[in-house]
């Protein structure tokens, strides 16, 4: 009876993770941008429009289901999520619903599963204390997710912004407008820095200003050196300074502060060694010295026993 309460317990915890993974791609947003076509292509196989509307179906009343969620909740903390998600660049691929729904709906489930079991069935005490763990780790683990996200998106942004600056001011200088070298950054740019400047420029074809289309982006990723860049950028728009110079000024100052952070990680590179050196070189090393030594003693003692 016990195996068969861990094989059920393990089957829903990885259930659960492999749902929190995947539901992302079932609610994509830019799979609805294609969904006109996707009829064209269902009508012309007709073999699989039956599937294609179960699923689709199957999609809409999960959605219904979660939308539950950010209705029951206040209204500040599904903001909050809101903000968050798009820090961590994955408002695009996860509604707000779905997020709220796996991360409160999880702790629910391991907290049935665990009353459930104790009511019915006598399980063994790591069973047990297996699924007291779960409950608060996947009501942390998405937190916890979307903070890793974010951490690695803005490290990211500042490991890219130094080369996206000065081709923009080697742009600007060359004679093209700031509109037009931003155009040109955003294609040739890489990392998740481009697409973030294609969503200005978008913003600006569609009669958003650049003060505003600028402040977005400052809001979207909540990075420091880009802050600072932006704020120059709209001071230079209110006073009439040139573009040029503050793009010069600013990628000297990016440069200078990559080179700094690279030196910073390299003061703390000894450090972070240490731990490790002690771990797994340093046992290995007094083996190596005090080995022969030990086997020396010990022979001694034997001898001397006898």
């Amino acid at each position: 009876m016990y195996i068969y309460i861990i094989i059920i317990s393990v089957f829903a915890t990885v259930f659960s993770f492999i749902m929190f993974l995947i539901m992302p791609k079932i609610f994509d947003k830019k799979g609805k941008d294609l969904s006109k076509l996707n009829d064209y292509i269902m009508l012309a196989k007709k073999g699989e429009e039956k599937k294609a509307g179960s699923r689709k179906s199957l999609a809409e009343i999960l959605l219904k289901m979660f939308s539950f969620t950010s209705r029951m909740l206040p209204k500040n903390l599904v903001e909050s999520v809101k903000t968050r998600l798009e820090l961590a660049g994955i408002q695009e691929k996860m509604r707000i619903d779905v997020f709220l729904a796996i991360k409160f709906f999880m702790p629910f489930i391991f907290l049935f599963m665990l009353v459930f079991f104790m009511l019915f069935f006598e399980i063994p005490a790591f069973a047990r204390l297996f699924l007291v763990i779960m409950i608060p780790f996947t009501y942390i683990f998405p937190d916890f997710y979307l903070k890793n996200k974010t951490a690695k998106r803005q490290d990211e942004i500042r490991r890219h912004l130094p080369n996206a600056l000065d081709l923009l001011t080697i742009s600007v200088e060359a004679g093209l407008g700031f509109d037009q070298a931003l155009i040109k950054v955003a294609n040739n740019i890489k990392g998740c820095l481009g697409p973030e400047f294609k969503r200005v420029i978008k913003e600006m074809e569609i009669g958003v200003s650049r003060k505003e289309a600028l402040s977005n982006l400052s809001k979207r990723t909540d990075v420091t050196v880009l802050n600072t860049f932006i704020f120059s950028i709209i001071q230079a728009d209110i006073f009439g300074i040139s573009v040029g110079k503050v793009l010069r000024v600013q990628a000297a100052e990016m440069r200078v502060k990559r080179r700094q952070l690279a030196e910073e990680k390299g003061m703390k590179a000894p450090v972070k060694l240490v731990f490790p050196t002690i771990l797994f070189l340093f046992p290995a090393l007094m083996v190596v010295v005090l080995g022969p030594a030990a086997i020396r003693i010990w022979d001694t003692l034997k001898l001397l026993m006898k």
